[in-house]
């Protein structure tokens, strides 16, 4: 069987790139414009049999869509474009992005002035931190669940395509024992275990965090292979008995000091010639294309991503060797950092 590509989900990404194309794709999708296009071609009227609208309604969508080559006219019949189609085969993703763009696009709209001139004013006015509220994450009341089931649903979703690119840079054979810190729904060790089947993996995250997380990864055959391990809510002290500790998409959450703690535990909880592993995003640059509108929630932390010097540079402090860097373009920059104690 072939293999896919780990850049080919970024297929999705053109019709998620304009606000107004992106805002119509995921009503159709809510709506239920795109199943029943997916079923066959059909006609406006046949469409507003069993659809929620009334016929303007529907002619305004359908010509959003067709602006934003999500589907096409023909002979009288809409059917989903060709190109859209094959994007459709990662349809998690595209409505996990367009829920959180949706979402946060007034931090951007009504906040980017005070985002660019007043960090600590945005960080309180922002959904964006409303979201993603790690105190939630402590006692599993059943609010706490369901507002952290709602921002691991987009973790999840970005992590199992981004996860390939991990995977394809670095060799995980040599490894039998992983320690994932803040490892979320537990998606990306998931992904590795899926691929090396000598690992047995630990997820090290927040009570609530780590309950969720293993319902998700128990539905898998790897499930079995991976334990989950709670974090306290304050301090930072690592399991020992791993070869490979990894962070993913974790560190850009913390100010420098807190990053150096994570970081400087992770050497403690290592064995000699154990690895570190580091996989995040870089720092954002916008050039010749403007930023897409799916990007607007990971827009909102440009502050928060480091270069891969700045990671190295700690990591020598604490007395890491064989520091390596790699580099490669997803949705944006990402930085793979490597590192032996």
């Amino acid at each position: 069987m072939a293999t896919v590509p780990y850049q080919d989900y970024l297929r999705t990404e053109p019709y998620m790139a304009d606000m107004v194309g992106a805002r119509a794709l995921a009503s159709a999708f809510e709506l239920g414009v795109i199943d029943a296009l997916l079923a066959r071609p059909q006609s406006p009227a046949e469409l507003q049999q069993h659809l929620r609208m009334d016929g303007r309604g529907l002619a305004l969508l359908l010509g959003m869509l067709g602006a934003n080559q999500v589907v096409e006219a023909q002979g009288g019949q809409y059917a989903l474009a060709a190109g859209f189609r094959t994007a459709l085969v990662y349809r998690d993703l595209m409505v996990e992005k367009l829920a959180f763009a949706n979402l946060v696009a007034p931090d951007f709209t009504e906040l980017l002035s005070v985002l660019l001139a007043d960090p600590p004013g945005f960080l309180a006015r922002a959904r964006l931190f409303r979201l993603f509220s790690y105190q939630r994450g402590i006692e599993a009341t059943p609010e706490n669940v369901a507002a952290t089931q709602r921002w691991m649903r987009i973790t999840t979703a970005l992590t199992k395509y981004e996860a390939a690119a991990c995977i394809a840079h670095y060799d995980f054979s040599r490894h039998r024992k992983q320690l994932d810190v803040g490892g979320n729904s537990g998606e990306f060790v998931l992904r590795v275990c899926r691929q090396h089947a000598q690992l047995r993996a630990t997820v090290y995250d927040l009570p609530v965090v780590c309950g969720i997380g293993e319902k998700h990864v128990a539905r898998e055959p790897e499930g079995e292979r991976i334990a989950f391990a709670h974090a306290p809510a304050a301090g930072v002290e690592l399991p020992g008995g791993h070869d490979l500790v990894s962070f993913k998409s974790m560190l850009h959450d913390w100010p420098d000091a807190q990053m150096h703690a994570f970081l400087a535990a992770a050497y403690a909880a290592l064995p000699e010639g154990g690895r570190l592993l580091i996989f995040e995003r870089g720092p954002v640059e916008v050039t010749d294309r403007q930023v897409p509108y799916a990007m607007l929630p990971l827009l909102l932390f440009f502050r928060s991503y480091r270069s891969p010097d700045v990671y190295c540079g700690h990591l020598q402090q604490l007395g890491f060797r064989d520091i390596q860097v790699q580099m490669m373009e997803l949705d944006m920059p990402f930085i793979l950092v490597t590192a032996t104690k």
